[in-house]
């Protein structure tokens, strides 16, 4: 292979191997294989990595599905830690791709709407994508396509919506399981307007941080943060925020395999039929992966984390509050028609509720 288009590993935007791609040069012309037909490197990007805590099953597929289905003739090469732990990493990926400086990535829904493409907000309604039995609803029917079709005025394409980690609270002490423990609260909300509004009208103050947050915790600035289980026993959070939330799930996240409109359009018929392909396979990956948070939360009670439920008059009462929140996605036009088949796609699906050894419980 030509030593400009090796598939390289990048951190941060830094290269970080020998071989150096040759960008728009080498996508273009790629590399003759021994059938004569040519190989391109597609750069895409995440804000961690492809599979950060072992439960982000859609990103990881779609790579080596695409290498496999093409014959190799179509690969990905991963910019990880795009955005080097800035707040905004996520929505600057998207706009990264909107302005067709990245070939492709894997940002979640939330990392849309900042970057001005409006649409995906609904994924994050509070207490409506609360579970995994949710997001294989909407992953898997129909909605997914209309939630993605909100991108075609956009230079942004989206070739599958993913099951995800569902987002959960944690605190330093007090649990977020009453509406009253919430007031003048500091929680940290990950660059989403839906986010902060959503700890507003809670009574807490949004704090916009990305993996850095621990830093804030430890200089008493933030005192609770939303988290997937698998994410916080994978950074070895500890006793960081030890208090957990256990049924106040108000959102999940759920990565999105996107593209730049202008690279995909570049392609050929058959090298987009291998990316769709490829696309389709890691989402139905990431809806028959087995999500097991409770597995992973035994192994945080006996490291100290303890386990609050909120009771069903106190969900009823958080409910309650988060409505002006519902009622703006469901008013405002750029989101009506995404809020509704969310709430049809969602309606009837339970959430698993969180199994823990009774001495992790709370009172």
């Amino acid at each position: 292979m030509d030593a400009h288009c090796l598939t390289v590993r990048i951190l941060a935007g830094v290269v970080v191997a020998a071989g150096v791609l040759a960008g728009a040069a080498c996508d273009a012309a790629g590399v003759a294989d021994k059938t004569g037909s040519n190989v391109v490197v597609l750069r895409f990007a995440t804000i961690d990595n492809l599979n950060p805590n072992g439960e982000i099953i859609g990103p990881p597929v779609f790579v080596d599905a695409l290498q496999r289905i093409s014959g190799g003739r179509l690969r990905v090469t991963v910019v990880d830690h795009y955005g080097d732990t800035a707040a905004s990493a996520e929505s600057d990926l998207v706009a990264a791709l909107d302005g067709g400086a990245l070939d492709g990535g894997f940002p979640a829904t939330r990392a849309f709407g900042p970057a001005g493409l409006h649409g995906m907000e609904p994924v994050e309604a509070p207490f409506m994508v609360n579970g995994y039995a949710a997001q294989r609803a909407l992953a898997g029917g129909p909605a997914a396509s209309r939630l993605l079709a909100t991108l075609d005025h956009s230079r942004v394409i989206g070739l599958g919506l993913t099951v995800g980690p569902v987002r959960r609270l944690w605190s330093v002490d007090t649990p977020l399981t009453d509406l009253r423990h919430w007031r003048g609260m500091p929680i940290r909300a990950f660059h989403s307007s839906v986010q902060a509004d959503v700890v507003r009208v809670l009574g807490g103050v949004p704090v916009e941080a990305s993996y850095t947050f621990p830093d804030l915790v430890r200089a008493g600035t933030l005192r609770a943060a939303e988290i997937d289980v698998a994410q916080y026993a994978r950074n070895n959070y500890g006793r960081l925020l030890p208090v957990l939330a256990a049924n106040v799930v108000l959102w999940p996240r759920m990565p999105v395999i996107a593209m730049s409109r202008t690279r995909y359009d570049a392609l050929s018929p058959k090298q987009r039929e291998w990316l769709r392909a490829a696309a389709r396979e890691a989402v139905q990956a990431s809806i028959d992966h087995g999500y097991d948070d409770s597995t992973i939360a035994d192994r945080l009670c006996k490291q100290g984390v303890r386990v609050a439920q909120a009771s069903p008059a106190q969900l009823a009462e958080l409910r309650e509050a988060v409505r002006p929140v519902l009622d703006r996605l469901a008013g405002d036009p750029a989101t009506a028609a995404s809020m509704a088949e969310v709430v049809k796609a969602t309606a009837g699906t339970v959430p698993e509720p969180l199994v823990v050894p009774a001495e992790c419980r709370l009172p």
